[in-house]
C-alpha cells in the first residue's frame, strides 16, 4: 500500500510539474490582459551574445559580447553610422505591446537599457524566460497579422528557452498567415544552436511540410531552405531523398536547388553523380547543372561539366552548362566555351550563347575582337557588336568604328549604324556625322 501511495505521489509530482510551465504562461498572459487598454510591458532575460541599445537597435551573434555593433553579427532594427559610438548592453529583452479591446496590436521588442523617456506604459516587470518565450509563441499561434509574427522574434531571444515544440505547431498550423509560418519555420532551424545533434522531433515535421503538396509552395520552400541550413548537415539526407523522387518534378526541383546553395560536401558529390544521369527531368537535371557552377564550385567541377556538354540532349541543360561555366570563369573554361562558338558544325544558337558565356566568364576583349574577322555568319556578327557595344572600352570602340567603315554585309553595317546612333561617345558621333556628310 506504501509504494502504491508512493508511486501516486510521484506521478501526481511529474504531472504537476509538466503543467508548471504551461500555467505560468497562462499567468503571463492574464497579467497582460488584465492592463489596462495601450502598452504593456515586461522583461526577461536574453539569450548570451543579445545586446541592444534599449531604443532602436539589436544585435545577435558572438560579436555582440564585444559591446560594440558589428556587420558580422545579426542586426535588426534601426541602425546607421552614427550610432557606432552607442554602446551595446547586453540584456534583458524588453517587449511592449500595445493593445486596444484587449487585443495585441503591434509587438514591439528592445534589448538593453529601458528608455526612461517613455510614459503610458503599465510595466508588468521582469518574468521568466521560458514564461515570456511561452506566452510570446501563443500570440504566434493564435493573432493573425503582423502582431503575431511579431511575437516569434522576442521569444527567440529568451534565455535557455525551449520554444522547438510551439514552432512546431506553429509552422503547421495552415490557418494561419503564410509568412508567420514562414517565420516559425526559419526559427525553428535556428532553435537548434549549439545542439550536437539535431533531433528528429525538428527534421521531420519540417520534412513533413516539404513534401505536402496540399500546403502552400512558398511555405514548402521555405522548409526545405530550413533544412539545407541545419546545422551538422542535418537535413542534407533528406534533401538528397527528395531530389530522386519521381512523384514531384516540383518538389524534386527545389530540393535539388536547396542543395546547390549548400558546401556540404555530401550535396557537391550528389550533384556531380546527378549531371551525369539519363533519367532525371530536364528541369531538374538543369538545376543540378546549374549547381556545379555556384560558390562552391571546383576546376574539378568545371572539367565535368565540359565532359558532359556533348551527352545532354536538351537546350535547357547545354545552357546551364554555359551558365555554370560563365559563373566559374577561368582561362580553361572560357577558351573552351570560344572554341565551341567557332566550331561550324555546332548549331548557330548554341554557338552565340556559348560566345555570350565567353563574354561573361571574363574573356579578354582582344580575343573577342578577333573573333569578328574569323566569321561570316551575320548572326555571329551581331551577338559580337552586341558584346563590343556593352563593353565601351577603347579597342572595342575602335572595331565598332571599323565595323561601320567597312564592313562588307550592309545589313550588319546599317544594324550597327543604328544601333549607335544614340551612342554618347564623342568619337563616334563624330564617325556617324562623318557618314552623313558624304
Amino acid at each position: 500500500m506504501m509504494h502504491t501511495s508512493v508511486k501516486h505521489l510521484v506521478v501526481a509530482a511529474a504531472l504537476v510539474a509538466a503543467a508548471a510551465p504551461a500555467a505560468r504562461a497562462q499567468a503571463l498572459g492574464a497579467k497582460v490582459n488584465s492592463a489596462p487598454d495601450g502598452r504593456v510591458q515586461f522583461s526577461f532575460a536574453s539569450r548570451p551574445g543579445t545586446c541592444g541599445n534599449g531604443r532602436s537597435y539589436i544585435q545577435t551573434g558572438p560579436n555582440s559580447i564585444t559591446g560594440t555593433v558589428s556587420y558580422s553579427g545579426n542586426v535588426y532594427g534601426n541602425w546607421n553610422d552614427a550610432m557606432r559610438a552607442d554602446p551595446c548592453i547586453a540584456g534583458p529583452v524588453r517587449v511592449v505591446i500595445d493593445r486596444a479591446d484587449r487585443l495585441p496590436l503591434t509587438v514591439q521588442t528592445y534589448v538593453g537599457p529601458p528608455d526612461t523617456t517613455v510614459r503610458g506604459v503599465t510595466d508588468l516587470g521582469r518574468v521568466r524566460a521560458q514564461d515570456a518565450a511561452d506566452y510570446l509563441l501563443s500570440l504566434a499561434n493564435t493573432v493573425d497579422g503582423r502582431a503575431g509574427r511579431d511575437a516569434l522574434f522576442p521569444a527567440m531571444l529568451a534565455d535557455s528557452a525551449n520554444t522547438a515544440a510551439t514552432l512546431v505547431t506553429i509552422a503547421k498550423n495552415t490557418a494561419l498567415p503564410r509568412e508567420t509560418r514562414r517565420s516559425a519555420l526559419s526559427y525553428m532551424g535556428r532553435s537548434t544552436d549549439g545542439m550536437q545533434t539535431i533531433p528528429a522531433s525538428v527534421t521531420e515535421p519540417i520534412l513533413a511540410i516539404a513534401r505536402d503538396e496540399s500546403d502552400n509552395q512558398s511555405v514548402r520552400q521555405q522548409a526545405l531552405s530550413v533544412l539545407g541550413r541545419l546545422d551538422h548537415g542535418a537535413g542534407i539526407p533528406s534533401l538528397i531523398q527528395l531530389s530522386q523522387q519521381t512523384q514531384s518534378n516540383w518538389l524534386a526541383r527545389e530540393s535539388m536547388s536547396t542543395l546547390s546553395r549548400s558546401g556540404d560536401p555530401r550535396a557537391r558529390q550528389y550533384l556531380r553523380t546527378a549531371v551525369k544521369r539519363t533519367d532525371l527531368p530536364d528541369d531538374v537535371l538543369a538545376v543540378a547543372v546549374r549547381a556545379l557552377g555556384q560558390d562552391y564550385a571546383t576546376a574539378q567541377d568545371a572539367a565535368l561539366l565540359r565532359e558532359i556538354y556533348p551527352t545532354l540532349k536538351t537546350d535547357r541543360t547545354r545552357e546551364a552548362v554555359f551558365s555554370a561555366l560563365a559563373d566559374i570563369g577561368g582561362a580553361e573554361n572560357t577558351r573552351w566555351m570560344i572554341n565551341l562558338a567557332e566550331n561550324g558544325n555546332e548549331r548557330l544558337d548554341m554557338r552565340r550563347r556559348a560566345l555570350d558565356a565567353a563574354n561573361r566568364s571574363g574573356a579578354p576583349i582582344a580575343e573577342m575582337i578577333k573573333l569578328y574577322d574569323t566569321t561570316t555568319d551575320p548572326n555571329m556578327k551581331q551577338t559580337l557588336i552586341n558584346i563590343y557595344i556593352r563593353n565601351g572600352e577603347r579597342a572595342s570602340v575602335d572595331k565598332l568604328l571599323s565595323i561601320v567603315k567597312s564592313e562588307e554585309n550592309m545589313s550588319v553595317r546599317r544594324q550597327t549604324i543604328q544601333r549607335l546612333s544614340n551612342s554618347d561617345d564623342p568619337r563616334i558621333k563624330q564617325a556617324l556625322q562623318d557618314l552623313i556628310s558624304r
